[in-house]
C-alpha cells in the first residue's frame, strides 16, 4: 500500500488550522502523513501544531531555514519529504483554511494502481457565509488560458512520478498564481483520473491570497501568456470575465 503524503504550508493560520488538520487526521486511508510546514509564524501556529503532534503519531512538522513565499515553502517540502521517504508514494497539497471529507484519500487512492500521474474529484468552495458551491476539478474540457485553472490543487493527489524529471514541479517565478502555471506547462502531458465524488471544501475568505493580490497575479497572468505564447485575445476575454465578477460579487 502506498503512503499518502499532505503538505500543509501554513503562515499565521490559527484562525483555521485547527479545524483543517481535524479533517485531515479523520481520513480513513491507513497510510496517510501529514507533514505540517510552519513558515515562521507569528501567531498560535506552532502551538497548535504541536498539540496535534502530541496526539497523533502520523503529524510531522517542518521548519523552512527562513519565510519564504508559499510556493518556496511547498518546493521546500518536497523535497525534505523526497529526502526522508522511498518513492513511490503520492502527494498532495492543503491549504491551512480549507476541510476534506474522510475518504478523500482512500476513495481517490483506491486508483492509484492504475499508475496515473494525478488523480483528481470534485468539490466544493464555501464562504464567510457558509454558502457552499459545487467545484468541478477536472482536464477534460480544458482550454489553456492563464485566467484558467481547471484543478484546483486541493482537489489532486500526485504521484511521486512527476518529481522525477529533474524538474521542479512548481515554477517559482509565479509565486502567486503558480498553480494556473502548473497546468499550462504540464496540463497537456498528465494522465490523470477523475472522479465526480465531492471530497474537499476549499474555503473562500477575505484575507486569501487571491483576493488580496489582484495587481500582482494579473502581472504574473501576463508573463505566463508570454511564457507560454497564448493568445491576447483570451487573456483580455479572461480579464473582462474576472471583472465582472468582481462587480457582482461586490453587490
Amino acid at each position: 500500500m502506498l503512503t499518502v503524503h499532505l503538505i500543509v504550508n501554513v503562515y499565521n493560520g490559527e484562525k483555521y488550522l485547527a479545524e483543517t488538520l481535524e479533517s485531515l487526521v479523520q481520513q480513513d486511508y491507513p497510510q496517510v502523513l501529514i507533514h505540517c510546514i510552519d513558515n515562521h509564524s507569528t501567531d498560535k501556529t506552532a502551538e497548535i501544531i504541536s498539540e496535534f503532534k502530541s496526539k497523533h503519531a502520523n503529524i510531522i512538522s517542518w521548519l523552512p531555514p527562513s519565510h519564504m513565499p508559499l510556493v518556496d515553502a511547498r518546493l521546500f517540502a518536497l523535497s525534505e519529504i523526497t529526502k526522508a521517504h522511498e518513492m513511490p508514494f503520492y502527494f498532495g497539497f492543503c491549504d491551512a483554511d480549507d476541510l476534506s471529507t474522510p475518504d478523500w484519500a482512500s476513495k481517490l487512492m483506491a486508483f492509484a494502481d492504475l499508475n496515473y500521474d494525478i488523480l483528481t474529484c470534485n468539490g466544493y468552495t464555501f464562504d464567510e457565509n457558509k454558502k457552499h458551491t459545487p467545484v468541478d476539478s477536472c482536464l477534460s474540457q480544458w482550454r489553456p488560458s492563464s485566467f484558467g485553472c481547471p484543478v484546483l490543487l486541493r482537489s489532486v493527489l500526485f504521484s511521486s512520478e512527476n518529481l522525477k524529471d529533474g524538474i521542479a514541479l512548481l515554477d517559482n517565478n509565479f509565486p502567486i498564481a503558480y498553480d494556473t502555471e502548473f497546468w499550462l506547462r504540464r496540463g497537456n502531458d498528465l494522465s490523470f483520473l477523475h472522479i465526480s465524488d465531492r471530497l474537499f471544501y476549499k474555503r473562500i475568505h477575505s484575507d486569501s491570497m487571491a483576493q488580496t493580490n489582484f495587481f500582482p497575479i494579473l502581472l504574473e497572468r501576463w508573463n505566463m501568456l508570454k511564457k507560454h505564447n497564448l493568445s491576447l485575445s483570451r487573456f483580455l476575454y479572461g480579464l473582462f470575465r474576472q471583472l465582472l465578477n468582481m462587480v457582482f460579487a461586490s453587490k
